[in-house]
């Protein structure tokens, strides 16, 4: 009896996702190299000897190795996939921008679908959702290959130095909090670590738009969970299938609200 071959994972839905949520959490590693620069600056305060030793390699190598890329070296990989962040108030550049674009038709027309007022022309705008999901699938698709694999190991390898350096104790003293939990900031919404962002917010030098108080960072922090949560299924559904677009109107819906909750608090 032979054994059926396993069917092959494909690992580029869930990198987009990901990849999308480090970028809308982008304000996360300007907080993470500012406070690899106080580390050295204030350095009676950086006692413990569980802060991670990448804290020095993030400030020393920042913009200088592969695995810790600057702001206009991530800004130059990012913008042509995913326009402008979603963790900065749109600008000039949002609206045309394809991934902003195309992204603005699907919400649209999820949310015309999830908050009509009569049940009538569903089948129309169900139609709507096919069709507004076609350009920015196939925006997405365009880009799968070589390039975006190799800015997804960029972006995770510094995203993966900063939230180390973040959910360190030693650096949560610092700021008089304690430390989030492992799975913070893309799985959990562990209070904690909106206590620290809100913290080094307030002591560092950083630019206004990542100057983030509590509440404002949870409600990014929703757009960044919930927009690689959709993506996947911009990625995979069946628009064929009544349910699995069901689903997805669900997930963009909730996506394109969370990103409209943050934009107004800001």
């Amino acid at each position: 009896m032979t054994t059926a071959a396993p069917v092959p994972v494909d690992s580029f839905p869930p990198t987009v996702g990901h990849l999308h949520a480090i970028w809308t959490l982008n304000c996360l590693t300007e907080i993470g190299y500012a406070i690899s620069v106080d580390f050295i600056t204030r350095p009676q305060l950086y006692l413990s000897d569980e802060i991670p030793n990448a804290i020095v390699d993030l400030r020393m190598l920042y913009g200088m190795n592969v695995l810790f890329p600057n702001t206009a070296q991530r800004q130059a990989m990012m913008m042509p996939i995913f326009g402008r962040s979603d963790g900065l108030m749109p600008d000039a550049s949002t609206g045309t921008a394809p991934f902003h674009s195309a992204r603005k038709k699907l919400v649209d027309a999820c949310i015309a679908f999830s908050e009509r007022a009569v049940d009538t022309g569903i089948a129309m705008l169900q139609d709507r959702v096919r069709s507004a999901l076609v350009p920015l699938r196939a925006h997405l698709e365009a880009l799968r290959g070589k390039s975006i694999g190799l800015t997804a190991e960029q972006m995770n390898a510094i995203s993966k130095t900063v939230v180390s350096i973040l959910q360190s104790p030693g650096v949560a003293k610092v700021f008089s909090v304690t430390p989030p939990d492992a799975s913070w900031p893309f799985e959990s919404n562990d209070a904690n670590g909106a206590k620290l962002v809100e913290g080094a917010s307030s002591e560092l030098p950083l630019s206004q738009e990542c100057k983030l108080g509590y509440t404002k960072f949870i409600l990014l922090q929703r757009v960044a969970q919930e927009g690689a949560r959709a993506l996947q299924l911009v990625l995979t559904t069946n628009p064929a299938s009544e349910q699995d677009l069901l689903a997805l109107i669900s997930k963009v819906y909730t996506w394109g609200t969370s990103l409209r909750d943050f934009q107004q608090a800001s």
